[in-house]
């Protein structure tokens, strides 16, 4: 049970992460066309979208540690196994980065710098690709 229950918190945050990493990505991106900076609501929410992601990563990585733990008895599973820790380790790191960023701007009252964002929503979005992609071999 306790592996369902793993399993079933692991997948949601999957979920949440995507979606978050997805929607923000697309909210930043049609702002930066139009070279426009976001709404006061707009930027609230983006803001709370970023915590939303940087939690679901980090409940990720719990069930993670926790399930190659009880399933695999650590981390030594195969090739690709590694290729998704490393991965999600640079996600998790730029989501913390890009949280602090997001953070401390809205903090000074001004937007986000907009390279940051692009370079780390882009940077994110192939992270989740190469990450999904490694755990399918991984666990083929």
């Amino acid at each position: 049970m306790t592996i369902v229950i793993l399993k079933l918190f692991h997948y949601l945050a999957i979920v949440f992460s995507g979606g978050v990493l997805v929607g923000g990505g697309v909210i930043q991106s049609v702002y930066t066309k139009e070279n426009k900076i976001p709404e006061i609501h707009v930027a609230k929410i983006l803001k709370i979208l970023g915590y939303i992601g940087l939690l679901s990563l980090l409940i990720l990585w719990v069930t993670g540690i926790l399930l190659s733990i009880i399933l695999y008895n650590g981390f030594i599973i195969n090739s690709a196994f590694t290729v998704k820790l490393i991965a999600a380790g640079f996600l998790l790191g730029f989501s913390i980065f890009t949280n602090f960023h997001v953070y401390n701007s809205s903090k000074k009252k001004l937007p986000p710098n907009k390279k940051i964002m692009k370079i780390s929503t882009m940077s994110g979005r192939g992270l989740l690709i190469i990450v999904l992609t490694a755990a399918a071999i991984a666990f083929y």
